[in-house]
């Protein structure tokens, strides 16, 4: 092929109990546009973060792109428009991994295969929670190369808060204790063992009861105070999680609720953007290929 287009979701991991194991795809689709032609690379960036993100050999969709590339990445066009915000703990780095792998399959194999990525590119994230999402859409459970889908429960719907700022997944990770004690291990089993059986039945009902945390979101809530702030307000809400690595909140709500919701929670959060959405039951997605 001489060129290929691609989108795909970001995501919100953990999801309160599984910590570094589930994820869900959101409707935050950025674009890989890459042509072939004559010359050095080259690299243009539109969207969230244009001004930060590298338009060169380093960014990261180029890195994963040429880690799953037989040749060089000179002769292509690489524009990327991103629609994640950045360091916000809506995988910005995994939706930007999806696309490099994908682009490269795609343009060697002329196709994808989505479950084939999974491993490579949990690989270059250094764990798979986030990738899963953003490789096969919807809700995943991953444990490295091996990840599985869960199709969104009908009426299911989320406020993602995302507050001024950004917080290091590095430094997020690095507040964590070490060792876990016993029972907080033994509740993040039984909690994300309820949440994966609720998604998977539709039971809001009992979702509402599964996303009690003990593994990460304590000891990550002063990098994140919209979380304690949203849980202490009176919402009609499922549960308020932390998304990925904060700072940004994932309200969950009934679908009928949510629209309703903005104003409140925007008034508690008044310098954050506050943005309704539902699950991307879509991962990783070709858009145009061309021979």
């Amino acid at each position: 092929m001489d060129g290929v287009r691609l989108s795909a979701p970001g995501s919100s991991a953990n999801l309160g109990p599984g910590y570094d194991c589930l994820a869900v795809a959101l409707p935050l689709r950025t674009s890989l546009e890459i042509e072939r032609r004559e010359g050095p690379l080259a690299v243009t960036v539109s969207g969230e973060g244009a001004d930060e993100l590298p338009a060169d050999a380093s960014n990261l969709v180029v890195r994963a792109f040429a880690a799953g590339w037989d040749g060089p990445v000179d002769g292509l066009a690489f524009h990327i428009d991103n629609a994640v915000p950045l360091r916000a703990g809506a995988g910005s780095s995994a939706t930007a991994i999806a696309l490099g792998l994908g682009a490269a399959q795609a343009l060697r194999e002329d196709g994808l295969d989505l479950e084939a990525l999974v491993g490579p590119a949990a690989t270059l994230e250094g764990h798979a929670d986030n990738v899963a999402a953003a490789l096969l859409g919807g809700f995943t459970v991953a444990t490295g190369p091996a990840a599985r889908r869960i199709e969104p429960p009908a009426g299911l719907a989320f406020l993602l808060v995302v507050p001024p700022g950004g917080v290091d997944t590095t430094a997020a990770r690095a507040v964590l204790p070490d060792p876990v004690a016993r029972a907080d291990a033994v509740h993040a089993l039984q909690h994300s063992a309820l949440l994966v059986h609720a998604l998977h039945t539709g039971d809001l009902d009992a979702l509402a009861a599964s996303l009690d945390d003990r593994l990460h979101e304590a000891a990550r809530a002063p990098l994140a105070p919209l979380l304690a702030r949203l849980r202490a307000a009176p919402l009609p809400a499922l549960g308020v999680t932390l998304s990925g690595a904060g700072p940004s909140v994932l309200v969950w709500v009934r679908q009928d609720d949510r629209d309703g919701l903005v104003a409140a929670v925007q008034e508690l959060a008044p310098d954050a953007r506050v943005i309704p959405l539902e699950p991307e039951r879509a991962g990783l997605r070709l858009e145009r290929p061309s021979a």
